[in-house]
């Protein structure tokens, strides 16, 4: 089905979302419930090798709770985010119960260590259906819904005229993902 979705793109669908990225984008990253400056700090403040302290510091900006997780699922993830590279998602898979309860939290591991994996937000999956692009709802960790995420926007950024890629700090995920959890909060 995804794939069938992929094929039959709709491009003028997605010309007037592509001339409003960089407002979308502004709209989203600069709202103060988002702490851009937080966010782009964080950027540089996650790094090899990755610590415990590191994942708190992602939970505060997320507004995760404290994890309450075993050490040894605090390394099962560690060991995770060390081994995956994008865009695999698949080993997300061999994840514990435990370690995969949050697809959220997980992802805004992924983005911040690698910088190109997208966080899992609602709000960016109901920017991507007004587009015509179908993700189903999940709160654990899914790695083929989870692929099928961030296909689509990189697809959306393959697809982009030049103009939706202003200079920022901000990966180019970081930069659609906000454009389209924005658009997707509209009405």
């Amino acid at each position: 089905m995804q794939a069938y979705a992929l094929l039959n793109i709709d491009r003028e669908r997605l010309r007037p979302f592509f001339a409003r990225v960089p407002e979308l984008f502004e709209a989203h990253h600069n709202n103060t419930q988002d702490d851009s400056e937080g966010y782009e700090e964080l950027l540089y403040r996650t790094y090899r090798p990755y610590t415990g302290h590191m994942f708190d510091m992602i939970d505060d900006w997320m507004g995760h709770g404290h994890r309450t997780w075993r050490k040894e699922i605090d390394r099962e993830v560690m060991l995770m985010l060390y081994a995956i590279r994008y865009p695999d998602t698949l080993l997300l898979e061999s994840l514990s119960e435990e370690a995969g309860i949050d697809m959220r939290r997980i992802s805004g591991y992924l983005h911040f260590v690698h910088h190109t994996y997208t966080i899992w937000d609602d709000d960016t999956r109901k920017g991507l259906a007004k587009l015509g692009f179908e993700i189903p709802e999940s709160k654990s960790v899914n790695p083929f819904i989870y692929g099928a995420y961030i296909s689509c926007i990189e697809l959306l950024k393959d697809l982009a005229p030049f103009t939706c890629f202003m200079e920022h700090d901000v990966p180019r995920q970081r930069l659609f993902q906000a454009a389209l959890a924005a658009y997707g909060r509209e009405d």
